[in-house]
């Protein structure tokens, strides 16, 4: 919680500090006609990068059995990320709606360990860096003819495996598959020139729940050869990031 808090007070912040900074270049309200300087449309479609950094919660849940804690086990993943950005506006006087897509390799990694059945054994709990992508809806409004507050929402997924593996080499691990649910956020982006924009965005990710499990490769009683102990892992992150785009 306290990292969405310190993640919202950041765009804030910068909220605040560009339209006092521009308070003199743009004055009125949404009545007051099209916010549109000379050489400026926020219409029409854009593409360009974007590079950040993310950090998260990855909480595992187990089918444990025979008085096994069953979780859920928590640990942080964190990392690096970055990748392409493409979408559309439309500008209704000084309010701006569109649509965006994100793409790219975020490297959201990290592990715990967890102890096993077996005293002499334990688990390790890992999450890979993998591809990841968001397609949000996108609106907000123009403070200044050339500086749009908004804020966005809608779907996500990654690609990054999470995996929980026992020491004991009886066992064979599998990670789970992609990992789909929604994102929601905001930023603040600037005209530079007539054609590129620098942004400043901060968003929070549901990556939703996928499971894995652990094969039994021989028979261990009470477990017959074959058996899954499944494994449930949540994943949630949040991020903050900067892009430059250029408009078509």
């Amino acid at each position: 919680m306290l990292r969405k808090i310190a993640g919202v007070a950041a765009c804030v912040s910068a909220f605040l500090y560009v339209q006092g900074a521009s308070a003199q270049e743009y004055r009125g309200s949404l009545k007051d006609g099209p916010a549109i300087a000379e050489g400026y449309n926020w219409s029409g479609f854009y593409a360009g990068a974007h590079v950040g950094g993310a950090w998260g919660d990855a909480d595992v849940k187990d089918n444990a059995k025979d008085g096994v804690n069953p979780g859920p086990f928590s640990y942080t993943p964190s990392g690096a990320f970055g990748g392409g950005t493409a979408g559309y506006n439309l500008q209704r006087e000084r309010l701006v709606f569109g649509i965006e897509a994100d793409l790219g390799y975020l490297n959201l990694t990290g592990s715990g360990i967890i102890g096993s059945s077996h005293a002499s054994q334990h688990q390790d709990l890992t999450l890979d860096g993998g591809v990841y992508g968001d397609i949000t809806a996108r609106a907000g409004v123009l403070i200044t003819p050339t500086t749009l507050v908004y804020g966005k929402g809608g779907f996500a997924f990654y690609d990054g495996e999470a995996t929980q593996a026992t020491t004991n080499p009886n066992y064979a691990p599998t990670g789970t598959d992609t990992f789909t649910g929604w994102v929601v956020g905001g930023g603040i982006e600037h005209f530079i020139t007539q054609s590129l924009s620098v942004k400043v965005e901060y968003l929070h990710f549901d990556f939703g729940t996928q499971e894995g499990y652990q094969t039994s490769l021989v028979a261990d009683p009470p477990t017959p050869a074959g058996y899954k102990f499944r494994n449930w892992t949540d994943l949630t992150a949040e991020s903050v990031k900067v892009g430059l785009a250029y408009h078509f």
